[in-house]
Parts: C-alpha cells; structure tokens; sequence
C-alpha cells in the first residue's frame, strides 16, 4: 500500500480562522502578527539578495559584457572616421567659399597660396579618410580575465552609486520628517510583495541593442560560409564564365559576396540579360559602399574582366544593392550612328548620342546647357565632343564655336564651326567675344523674357573648349564669367578636362554644368562630378572603368551621365562617328550654309584689330586687372616687353616725362587721342590713364 494512501496529507498553509458570532476570528487575532512579521522579514531577506546579485553583476551574462566592452571599441572606431568626415567636409566648405570669392572678383596671389594649400590638405585627408575606411573593424575579444576586471569595475559603480542615493534620501528626510510618512509605507509594501516569492537569481537576456549590431557578435572562425566553402567544406566556385542556370549564377555571386566579406542575407534569383546576369543583394549589415570596395576582388572571384562588375545601392532602401555582372560586352555591336542632313535638327530638341546598358537611348537636350566632359586620356573623349559638335552642327538655330588652346579643335568637324580659336590669345578673344555678346543678349531681353528666344535667325551658340589649363588668365576668367551668366543668353560652353577637382572645376564650380558626363575617370573626379561624396556607393564608377590606347581600346567611350532626365547610374557608351564620315559632313554643311549669328555679333567680330600700340596698352590694363594705372605702371608694362626702348631713361630725373611723350606720340600715330589725368586722391598726385577713356578714344578713331 502506498505512502498516498496510508498518510494524510499536510496542508501547504495554515487552516484559515473561523469567524465567530460577531465576526471576528475564532482565535486571537495576534496569531496573524507573527505571519505577517514573517513575509515582511522574508521580504526584506529575498530584497537583500536581490540587491546583492546586482551589486556583483550577476544579472549580466558574459556575453553582454563582452558585447559592452567590443561596443566601446566600435564606437571609438566609427568616431575617427566621423571626425575624419567632418573635418574634410568643412575643409571643402572652406575651398568652395574662397573659390566663389575667386571666381566672382579673380584672386589675389595669397589667396591663390591659401587655396592650394587647401587643396592640398584636402587631398591628404581625403587620402587619410581612404585609408581609415579600407580598414575594417576588427575588435579584440575580451579574455575572461577582462571580463571579470569589467564585471568589478561596474560593480563597484553601482555600490557608489547606491550609497550616494541613500545618502541623498537620508539628507532629505532629516530635512523633511514628514516624508516617513510616505516612506515607510512604501517600504512596507515593497517587503510584502518581495515576501511573496522568492527572487530568481539569473542572468538576462542579452539586450536587444547589443544583439542589434552584427559587429558585436563573436567571430565564428570555423564557420563553412564564412570561409567560402559548402557544408561539406568544399570551396565554393564562383566562376560565373559560361554559366546558365539563373540558381547557378546567383550561388556564384552569393559565394563571392561571402568570400570577400560582404555580410550579405541574401541574394535574390539572378536574371539573365544580353550582357550577363543582374540581381539584387540584401546585406545584414554594412552598406552599398562595401560592396562597391569589394569590386575589384570580386572581378577575380567571379572570372570577369575589369569594370565589369557594377554594385549600385538603392535611395529606398540602404540595405538593397543592385548588381549588374557583364560577361559579354553589351556594345560590340553599336546601331549605326544616324544620318543627319544640314540645317534638319533643332537644338531645342533632344537626341541621343549614346546607347546604354538596359538598352534605352540617352535623351540630352543642349539649349541652354553648359556641358562638362571628365576623362583621362585614351577615356573617349574626344569620341563624345565629335558626337556633340556633329549634332550641334546639323541645327537650323544653333552654331559651333571651335576653341583649343593646343591648337587640335574640333577635327574634322571644325570647319563647320563659325569661329576658331587655336591658340591662348585667340582663345581669350573669342571668349571674351562670346562673354560680352552674353551681356548684350540678357540686357536686350524684354520684362517678359526669362531667356534669350533661339531662332535661325538668332542661334544658340556652344563653344567647344578644350585644354582649359592652357587658357590665360583672363581667358580662364572669361570662361568662368560665361558660365555665371550664359545659359540665359543661350551662350553656353562644352568643357573637356582630365581633373575635374583642379583644371577648372573646384568644388564651387561643378554644379554649373547641367549636363555633366564621366568617361574613364579618376576617383577623386566622381564625387565632385556628380556632386555627392556618396557617389561611388551609389553606382556612379567611371572610375573602375579602364581607358584605351591605339592597341586596345578598352573602355573607351563607355561613359556615365549626369542629367535631367538620366539620374541612375547606368552605364552608357557613345556611339562613335568615324573622322571621314565627319569630314563629309562637315563640308556638307558649310556648303549648304551655316546659320548666321545675330547682325550685332557679325559686327563685333567683324570688328578690325586695334593699332599694336593700342592693344598694348589694353593688355597692360587686363594684366594688371584695374581700371586705372599710372604713367609709371604703364611704362613698367611696356618695358616688360621692350626694356630697351622703355628703360633709357632710367638715369633722368625726368624719366616718367619723357616716357610720357613717347606714350603720347605712340598714341596720336596710331590716330588714337586720349589724355592722362591727375590722381589727387595718391600721394603725389601722379599722371594716370583710365581703362575708360581709352576704350572710348579707340571707339571714335574707328
């Protein structure tokens, strides 16, 4: 028989009293004040060992204090590379600033010292920030040993701290007595509910915070996918080379994504298209930008050329990167460039001078656009200024201006254009030709008119500028100027450079350009071209594409486009107009006629040289870049040039007066009848020329 039924049970508890008569219970009611004294000094028992658990820390499990002390690492980590950020970034608030200042009023020579200093400082951190970023994080694991000096030290800052809010609370009740009675009800009631039960004494789950962030984590070193390798530890191929499958494609690049340390979640079905395969990446953490780095690996994981690997991440979504892999080349086989007659286009109109890789056409529309071209050389660019200058040449209501300070131009296609400019003296002319036209055009314009009307009869003018560096200094000016003011007119510049952070550019300048096109490039050209430091992450990479020689074309005229209607990073080529197909057309055009510009311009043109003498001095006005100058800074401007002639009368006391009348005979020979003027307002009162009168003396001598 058993021990269940043989022997009564004993109750858990104490048999409840029985009320009496009255209502009251049938046994004294003192025998529920031990009861009650007893939960109230369990209480106070269970509360003691409460605190003293997590006094010692003991609600804490090692791995949250492990994940504490790597978060203290992560967060110094990610600190340097924000100051780095932030210090760049105002040093380019800095550039920008003097470079507006200089491109308004021109530069002086300490200012032309500070901003190369600046430039220069930029280049180095922004060398400095590269080298931070290539740098991953890579924590030192606490050892158990400082886990535990961790798990003291927190524990000695909760005692103090407890003693400093006992402390506090004694203080205010010696203050304040009538506090105990709020106090010590409160106290009461708290020993109750903690007599009720006994404390579990346990660690806590890991804070969802610490879990949060994948860098915390400890480093599984002997995990398959990590390692590249299958669960049965056999290496991962990801030659993605004549691969079929869409499941195939996408293991390969889900396994080269590992490989090089992308923290991928997963990689959505890969879709073939005529130049390989596209897809998209979700990563568990990191960004675009990681995989962006990852590129120039992943082209030998994945057995593909260079620049074919192409990661763009997405404005919707920071964890989703678009990939496009080319194993094939998407523009072997160009279309045809198209057939244009003279005088068929309109430049109001768009068209497309390149094809891109989902196949779609490039809409571009130049009225009223300047146009920046970046690329190295062998990048394709003088492909795309042909492309550009053929369709501007075939406008009924636009014309081409030819300007190369190196003296190559336009090519075959430059005798289409209705001036040249060939050298830095030509260059500066036809510039300040094109500047001052600009202002004539907006100052012409009616309270109704935003901008100047394109007609054939008043065409839009592009001036195809190359080689800027070798410019003048008032013709960089003068370019500089035109971009300010010449959309409005309709007067716009086609600019070609291989730096766009040094040749004209800056971080000021850029965003003139409405359409802005990067061929093979520079890195540091991207994200002052596009205008956003995260560029590159984005999937603007011209700087990953290989420029070509005579040998081996490569990448050339493979392109990326800046425009208002083409925002995505889409690969793109133009397509190329061979140069006696060009030439044909060229003489087709100018035999057919070309537009003419406006009666006014003609004139200006037309206009016959200043006498030598006379365009001297202008000169000395330009160089000096005043509207005023004395005898004495003017004949130290002639002397520049015939020291002989200017300087042989050094040894008199007279000299500025003799200097004088060469200047005035000079001057009347060249029939051009100008006086000098008094300074009164400059110690010694000397003789003076004004830019003014003179420019007024030529006018009526024509």
């Amino acid at each position: 028989m058993s021990r269940d039924e043989t022997e009564p049970q004993t109750p858990d508890t104490e048999p409840a009293a029985i009320p009496d008569a009255d209502g009251e219970t049938s046994e004294n009611s003192e025998t529920t004040r031990p009861a009650a004294g007893a939960r109230l000094v369990a209480g106070a028992r269970h509360m003691a060992a409460k605190l003293r658990h997590t006094l010692a820390t003991g609600h804490q499990a090692d791995d949250e204090i492990r994940r504490i002390l790597v978060q203290r690492q992560l967060v110094a980590y990610e600190a340097v590379r924000e100051t780095a950020r932030e210090e760049l970034e105002e040093l380019r608030r800095q550039i920008i600033k003097l470079e507006m200042r200089g491109a308004e009023d021109g530069y002086t020579a300490e200012q032309k010292a500070e901003v190369k200093a600046l430039r220069d400082e930029r280049t180095r951190r922004e060398r400095a920030l590269r080298d931070l970023v290539k740098q991953p994080f890579e924590p030192v694991q606490p050892t158990p040993d400082q886990i535990q000096r961790a798990r003291r030290v927190g524990s000695t800052k909760l005692v103090v701290g407890l003693l400093v809010a006992l402390g506090a609370l004694g203080a205010l009740l010696v203050r304040a007595p009538a506090l105990l009675l709020l106090v010590v009800p409160g106290v009461l009631v708290a020993l109750w509910r903690a007599g009720g039960q006994p404390p579990v004494l346990t660690t806590r789950p890991v804070p969802e915070r610490l879990l949060a962030r994948p860098e915390l984590a400890p480093r599984a070193f002997t995990d398959a996918v990590v390692l590249g390798a299958d669960l049965d530890g056999v290496p991962i191929d990801t030659d993605i080379r004549g691969v079929e499958s869409p499941d195939r494609a996408t293991e390969c690049i889900h396994g080269a994504l590992v490989k090089e340390g992308v923290d991928v979640r997963e990689v959505h079905s890969a879709t073939r298209t005529p130049w390989g395969w596209q897809t998209t990446a979700v990563l568990s953490a990191g960004t675009a930008a990681d995989v962006v780095k990852a590129i120039p690996r992943l082209v030998t994981d994945l057995r593909v050329g260079e620049g074919r690997v192409m990661a763009a991440g997405s404005t919707e979504d920071g964890a989703v990167v678009t990939m496009r892999i080319l194993t094939k080349d998407p523009f072997a086989a160009p279309p045809a460039y198209p057939l244009r007659t003279p005088k068929s286009c309109s430049i109001l109109d768009s068209f497309s001078p390149c094809i891109s890789l989902d196949g779609e056409p490039t809409p571009l529309t130049l009225a009223g656009k300047h146009v920046l071209i970046v690329a190295d050389t062998g990048g394709g660019k003088s492909t795309m200024t042909r492309a550009l200058a053929e369709y501007v040449t075939a406008c009924k209501d636009a014309v081409a201006v030819d300007i190369d300070p190196s003296g190559r131009g336009l090519g075959p296609l430059r005798r289409a254009a209705v001036r040249i400019a060939l050298t830095p003296e030509q260059a500066e002319k036809e510039l300040e030709r094109l500047l001052s036209e600009a202002k004539r055009r907006i100052a012409s314009l009616d309270e109704t008119q935003d901008n100047w009307e394109v007609t054939p009869e008043a065409p839009a003018i592009l001036a195809f500028l190359d080689e800027y560096p070798q410019l003048t200094k008032k013709g960089k000016k003068h370019a500089l100027d035109l971009l300010r003011i010449g959309r409005k007119a309709r007067i716009t510049l086609v600019i070609c450079t291989q730096d766009a952070t040094a040749d004209i550019m800056g971080d000021a300048v850029a965003d003139a350009f409405q359409i802005r096109i990067l061929m093979p490039c520079r890195a540091a050209d991207v994200p002052v071209v596009v205008g956003r430091s995260t560029a590159a992450s984005e999937g603007w990479l011209p700087h990953l594409l290989v420029a070509g020689d005579d040998d081996d074309p490569a990448d050339s005229g493979r392109c990326y486009i800046v425009a208002a209607r083409l925002r995505e990073p889409i690969l793109r080529y133009v397509i190329p107009l061979d140069a006696p197909t060009a030439l044909e057309r060229a003489k087709e055009r100018v035999a057919a006629g070309l537009p003419a510009i406006d009666a006014v311009t003609l004139g200006e043109a037309a206009r016959e040289p200043v006498a030598p003498f006379a365009g001297r001095l202008l000169r000395a006005f330009d160089d000096a870049e005043k509207d005023v100058l004395t005898v004495a800074q003017v004949v130290e401007a002639l002397a520049a040039d015939e020291p002989e002639r200017w300087r042989q009368w050094d040894a008199r006391k007279d000299r500025l007066a003799m200097a004088g009348r060469e200047i005035q005979k000079e001057l009347k020979a060249a029939g051009v009848d100008v006086a000098t003027v008094r300074l009164t307002d400059v110690k010694g009162r000397p003789s003076a020329y004004r830019l003014e009168d003179l420019k007024a003396a030529l006018d009526q001598s024509e």
